[in-house]
């Protein structure tokens, strides 16, 4: 499983990550993957994808929000602090993600991942 199926999973199934229906934290969320990511890479699983969202997603949001950022933060936190509604953040961030996951194919197919992944642009996005 990567990072994309494993979303998708928790956008289904928030009950069986979180034990509620509801997810009621993109934070919660946003670390809950951050030890996915952690877990897939002690165990040597990491895929291409993976390493594309650790690398690239922050930035992804942070043009997409077209916000400023003063200090190092999470990307839960920009989106958090985009919108003030909890339920709206989450929304956001499966919304996100689905274009960043596109875009993601999009390099892949046309470029191979180890041009996308190794450029150094800053303004792929």
């Amino acid at each position: 499983m990567n990072i994309h199926q494993f979303v998708t999973e928790i956008r289904v199934r928030p009950g069986t990550y979180f034990g509620k229906k509801k997810i009621d934290s993109l934070s919660d969320v946003g670390f809950f993957i951050y030890g996915f990511l952690f877990a897939e890479g002690s165990l040597g699983q990491t895929d291409d994808f993976d390493m594309f969202f650790r690398k690239e997603f922050q930035s992804f949001v942070v043009n997409k929000l077209d916000v400023r950022l003063t200090k190092i933060e999470f990307w839960f936190e920009t989106i958090n602090k985009k919108v003030n509604n909890n339920e709206a953040a989450i929304d956001l961030f499966f919304n996100l993600f689905d274009e960043f996951y596109l875009l993601y194919e999009k390099f892949s197919f046309y470029y191979g991942y180890s041009v996308a992944f190794a450029s150094n642009d800053r303004n792929v996005f």
